[in-house]
């Protein structure tokens, strides 16, 4: 049997080089993370108004906490949710990608959603002119 005896002493082509990761822009991102999620929790738990995670959720998520409150999937425990850990993966200085796990008595769950930059009013309803600042938000939310 003949082959072609290929030569593993070739170097690779170099790897371009990816500029370091903005470790203010991580911790801020992260900072967010923990505290939306904390907050979250604490309104699937029935302790906090859904209205104070208005500006801090979109609004597809909004609403779909607002449908399992309404539906009594989550909470009734006697138990409070604990977040445990949080991890954010940045995709770009305005997007990024979260999961991480909590705690409701013995039992751990798995969380997962992302994060993006966006123009949020911080205006008050019926107030002209309407204010906005760009801020970071969360996009996509679930519970595994």
């Amino acid at each position: 049997m003949t082959g072609i005896l290929l030569d593993a002493q070739r170097e690779a082509p170099p790897e371009p080089e990816l500029p370091p990761p903005d470790l203010d822009l991580a911790t801020t991102v992260r900072s967010f993370a923990v505290a939306v999620l904390a907050r979250t929790l604490e309104v699937l738990d029935g302790r906090r108004p859904r209205t104070q995670l208005a500006g801090a959720v979109a609004d597809p998520v909004l609403a779909q906490i607002t449908a399992l409150l309404q539906h009594g999937i989550v909470g009734g425990n006697a138990d409070c949710a604990r977040l445990h850990r949080v991890h954010v993966q940045l995709r770009s200085p305005a997007a990024a990608e979260f999961f991480g796990t909590f705690v409701r008595g013995a039992r751990a769950r798995a969380l997962a959603g992302s994060l993006e930059r966006r123009e949020v009013r911080v205006s008050p309803p019926g107030v002209l002119p309407r204010r906005t600042r760009e801020r970071w938000v969360v996009a996509e939310f679930t519970i595994l």
